[in-house]
């Protein structure tokens, strides 16, 4: 027997200024949504899909966490022969990721402003 899928049938009609439209339009558009889902799913509190901006920056973070995970292994496992000259350039490295990861700050999908 065939499922019968649920219609939509109540609508919410608001005025708009054009620009108004427009910045849903596109805000919509970075989503990959249409405008009544990305409207309905903002107002509904749903969590919106990731950009692919936004799916970049978690996986850049994800390394960074990888990247001092290894780090504080390396340093438990070889505490004594750890060469002090050696953490402190991973440190280093470890800090330039984080500070171009943090600067490079993704444009606010509501308003099309950088944040």
């Amino acid at each position: 027997m065939k499922r019968v899928k649920p219609v939509r049938t109540a609508a919410v009609i608001i005025r708009l200024y054009p620009e108004e439209r427009d910045i849903l339009r596109f805000n919509a558009g970075l989503h990959g949504m249409s405008m009544s889902d990305y409207v309905r799913q903002t107002c509904l509190g749903i969590r919106l899909r990731r950009t692919p901006e936004e799916r970049r920056r978690v996986r850049e973070l994800a390394r960074i966490g990888v990247n001092i995970n290894q780090l504080a292994r390396w340093a438990n496992t070889y505490k004594q022969a750890a060469e002090a000259v050696e953490v402190l350039l991973a440190l280093k490295e470890l800090e330039r990721h984080i500070r171009e990861f943090a600067t490079a700050a993704p444009e606010d999908s509501s308003t099309g402003e950088a944040s």
